[in-house]
């Protein structure tokens, strides 16, 4: 009986395993038509910069700050399937993700979890950073110098600054299943998508993101480009 079990949850995962497919394509990024890259405008930033030393702030306007500008703004896209349609059944799987900051740049510049997920920021600088998001409050972080530990309660877009190094400029994307990616020299494949139909979305901090509806065969692929 008991190989009769072990036979039958065998063929079970095969029979899954052949009931999938992946979602593979490219992007483009218009970088002529990027706007500028967001500034620091908290009304509260030089009261926090009173709580560093002069040592630090010294170091702070000697140059080199900024925000990860990267040559290549196709990996500064993040792909993902929505909750919309066959995407609300996907499973989530929170998980701990790092998001560092060193060289007065967040790195990575966007960074994508799955909702749940605990957000770790690690300081590797040798003075205090003090995270800023405008977007909500939970995620501010006054004055670390090691590692502080958020939790995201929403999906979407979370900014990030330094009230401390103006310049930096960071986003956490909190999207709601385990098939994420950020499109590496502008290509992408999510693997193991059960068959179905969903809504894949493209995603830029600076652009609007464009999004388009692709049915997953049981087994193969299917492709699916942007140009933002």
């Amino acid at each position: 009986m008991k190989r009769l079990w072990v036979a039958l949850g065998l063929g079970f995962l095969l029979a899954t395993a052949a009931w999938a497919g992946d979602i593979e394509g490219a992007v483009t990024v218009d970088v002529g038509k990027l706007p500028p890259r967001a500034k620091n405008t908290n009304p509260d930033m030089k009261k926090n910069q009173g709580q560093y030393k002069k040592s630090d702030l010294t170091k702070a306007k000697s140059g080199g700050e900024g925000g990860a500008e990267k040559l290549d703004e196709r990996e500064n896209v993040i792909v993902y399937i929505t909750k919309d349609a066959d995407g609300a059944k996907l499973k989530a799987t929170p998980t701990t993700r790092d998001i560092l900051q060193e060289n007065r740049e967040f790195k990575a510049h966007v960074t994508p979890v799955v909702l749940g997920s605990t957000i770790r920021f690690v300081n590797k600088d040798s003075f205090f950073h003090h995270i800023y998001s405008p977007d909500s409050s939970k995620l501010n972080v006054p004055q670390h110098s090691t590692h502080v530990e958020r939790k995201p309660d929403r999906l979407g877009k979370f900014e990030l600054f330094c009230d401390i190094h103006p310049l930096m400029n960071g986003y956490l994307y909190v999207v709601p299943n385990d098939f994420v990616i950020v499109a590496k020299g502008g290509k992408f494949v999510l693997k193991g998508v059960p068959a179905g139909t969903y809504t894949v979305e493209a995603w830029h901090p600076r652009v609007k993101a464009k999004s388009s509806k692709v049915t997953v065969p049981a087994s193969g692929k299917a492709t699916v480009n942007f140009s933002l």
